[in-house]
């Protein structure tokens, strides 16, 4: 059965995959609802367990148990979400990008020219559903035994079972994300327009014509559809396709998927997240990051979890939007995960990074002592050796990167390719770059006397700005030329 929504121009029924803009078809979110909510509580500190190269995908990964699949550019890949060894692969080139959607123990996937069902356990191919040579296929969704997805300007519905089509419906235009289902309606967005259709006899309902191309995904809960277009929150009823309220932010625009939890709808403007109340439209609390906020973020009843361009996991409190933990990621993250008592992050790069709650870390006072041209420290009565002395280049102590941030137990990165290291401890994070003397402090730029620098091989920070910036209290005793470092 074949619906037409208005008139199809000659044009549109051959379509290449250059149409589509391929960043576009994103994965599901928790749920058929796209809310982004996790039932698991997930806070800092946190340690990587691995980092598995996946490719230039965008695909959100589904974790039953133990286990974790993936679409990436060459193969649909099951990996032991523990370890992140590889258990098994479907190759095809039709995955990147689609996320695999699991169900009764199957997974349903296909980015490109075929939707495939391949079963969870064993990696072998159930059925495959050829949609046409250059079509480019939303993820899908399992509703009812039934397979809903978009295919270029189309809307087709499959059986679980047998991959056996029941139905499609054409559009005007592609369809840009995935299939939404609630309360027996079926929502799609092709352009700038959505749609809302009947689940039972797939009859359209209504439509709203955004005043954009609907770009960054949309989120339906129990009453209500959001979606962020360009500076602009906009709230529909889900019944009519009425516009319910606009909140707008002015000269920003749009860089996340929209969330919601309970009352409340969560979106990002720029390196702003928003927390808005769903009934009225009125902002609750803000929170600012280093930069451009782009990863879809993670919400459970205590945290939230959102990646940043500042190459920063950032963790908040869901009700205050305080800020309560930092966490160091390989690059931008697409979106942050939680499940099975992990968090997942895929960078820009195509980097996969499992973490895991850290033991907690010693809160005792922190005592830690080093002297001028020495190769050794002592650390709350401990003493240790270093890998090089401590200097003196313009009236200030000069240090190797990693013993202040062993010592007080901070998160290190260091950027060979860029000369950068990296710094995070709690709420604190430090950014330097060799040779340039300014230095980025919680996102802001600060001005340091002496700037890190490459001495012997080794890289060098001024230690009064890199403890001090974190939180500790530095004092000198000339005699023994020793530097001591408290934190509390």
């Amino acid at each position: 059965m074949v619906k037409k929504l208005g008139v199809i121009l000659a044009g549109i029924l051959v379509i290449s995959m250059n149409s589509v803009y391929a960043q576009d078809i994103i994965g599901h979110r928790s749920d058929l609802g796209f809310s982004g909510y996790t039932s698991e509580y997930f806070s800092g500190p946190l340690k990587v367990i691995w980092v598995e190269t996946v490719g230039s995908t965008r695909s959100q990964p589904a974790v039953i148990g133990d286990k974790l699949y993936i679409g990436t550019t060459w193969a649909l890949v099951c990996y032991n979400a523990k370890w992140g060894t590889k258990i098994w692969q479907y190759i095809s080139k039709d995955f990147c990008h689609s996320s695999p959607y699991y169900f009764n123990g199957n997974l349903y996937v296909g980015r490109t020219n075929n939707m495939y069902c391949i079963e969870a356990k064993t990696g072998y191919k159930r059925w495959s559903y050829d949609t046409g040579k250059d079509s480019v296929n939303s993820t899908p969704i399992i509703f009812n035994n039934q397979v809903f997805f978009g295919s270029n300007n189309k809307m087709l519905c499959l059986t679980a079972d047998k991959g056996k089509k029941l139905w499609e419906v054409e559009f005007p235009t592609n369809i840009d994300q995935p299939i939404s289902i609630s309360d027996n309606m079926i929502f799609a967005v092709a352009g700038d327009t959505m749609y809302a259709f009947g689940l039972k006899y797939h009859n359209k309902l209504w439509n709203f014509q955004f005043p954009n191309r609907l770009v960054q995904g949309y989120s339906v809960s129990k009453t209500q559809i959001f979606a962020s277009i360009g500076d602009s929150l906009i709230c529909l009823d889900k019944l009519t396709g009425e516009v319910l309220w606009k909140q707008f932010f002015p000269n920003m625009n749009a860089a996340n998927p929209t969330s919601y939890y309970g009352t409340e709808v969560y979106a990002a403007f720029d390196q702003y997240f928003y927390c808005i109340n769903s009934a009225t439209g009125k902002i609750k609390w803000q929170f600012e990051a280093g930069y451009f906020i782009e990863s879809a973020p993670s919400i459970s009843d205590k945290y939230i979890w959102l990646g940043a361009d500042d190459f920063i996991l950032y963790c908040l409190d869901r009700q205050t939007g305080a800020k309560l933990y930092f966490a160091l990621s390989g690059s931008t993250s697409y979106y942050t995960l939680v499940a099975n008592n992990s968090l997942f992050s895929l960078s820009v790069y195509g980097e996969l990074y499992a973490y895991i709650p850290e033991l907690k870390r010693n809160e005792g006072k922190i005592n830690f002592d080093l002297w001028i041209g020495k190769d050794y420290t002592r650390l709350n009565g401990k003493t240790a050796s270093i890998d090089a002395p401590p200097y003196i280049a313009k009236g200030r102590t000069m240090v190797p990167i990693r013993p202040i941030a062993e010592a007080l137990q901070a998160d290190i990165r260091w950027y060979p390719d860029e000369k950068r290291v990296t710094y995070a401890l709690k709420t604190k994070f430090i950014s330097l770059y060799v040779g340039n003397s300014n230095a980025a402090v919680n996102g802001r730029t600060v001005k340091m006397d002496t700037a890190p620098a490459i001495t012997n091989g080794r890289a060098f920070v001024p230690l009064r700005f890199i403890s001090e910036n974190l939180g500790a209290i530095v004092t000198w005793e000339p005699t023994e030329k020793r530097i001591t470092i408290e934190y509390q």
